[in-house]
């Protein structure tokens, strides 16, 4: 028995049966379909080619603050991994199933289309495998270079509050010279005003 017809009679439900298909038992995809399905998946292998799948024409952008994006499709071809995409096959593919299969169906329906299309899940892990690898570094180095950049605004900070420290120290000393200058004007302006007031001149 083929993979599809393995699928079809197990796991799959399907909607209405397009014209000129084989018809199928309600809830179950007929072999027609199943062969649609990877007929029109954008990694399917054409029966008559060995061509390598095609790749997906942009990784959905992650959104960090300040709206900036990662994309991670480029950094997975600067760092040399194979461009097969075995794990966007297997999303692309199982975004097409309905929702409430159990596990036990998706997964059937996964390696029965993986081996449609000439590959394993091995192929799925190690390519999953190769990528998490170039998450991971991707993070590690925002990281390092966050640590860096923080500790040079550590020391902007630092060196800003030393100069304020020093302004408010500034700022400090000009009030007591101005209250010690206050303090001795008005000694002075006293003892003036003492001999202008003997002489009975009070203004």
């Amino acid at each position: 028995m083929s993979s599809w017809k393995k699928v079809k009679g197990l796991f799959w439900q399907s909607g209405e049966a397009g014209g000129g298909h084989d018809p199928a038992p309600e809830g179950e995809l007929s072999d027609a379909e199943f062969a649609d399905l990877l007929a029109t998946s954008p990694y399917a292998v054409p029966p008559a080619e060995a061509a390598p799948p095609a790749v997906p024409a942009a990784y959905p952008p992650v959104i960090l603050a300040g709206g900036s994006q990662i994309d991670f499709q480029a950094l997975y071809d600067a760092a040399g991994i194979p461009n097969t995409d075995e794990v966007e096959q297997l999303e692309n593919f199982l975004g097409r199933l309905d929702s409430s299969l159990p596990q036990a169906s998706k997964l059937a329906a996964a390696q029965a289309f993986l081996g449609a299309v000439g590959k394993s899940h091995d192929h799925v892990l190690e390519d999953a495998g190769r990528k998490i690898q170039q998450v991971r570094a991707t993070l590690s180095a925002k990281q390092t270079e966050t640590q860096a950049a923080w500790a040079a605004e550590q020391q902007h900070v630092e060196a800003l509050q030393a100069q304020i420290e020093a302004h408010r120290q500034r700022m400090e000393a000009l009030t007591h010279e101005l209250e010690a200058v206050r303090q001795a004007c008005s000694t002075e302006e006293s003892r003036l005003q003492a001999a202008r007031v003997f002489f009975g001149n009070v203004r």
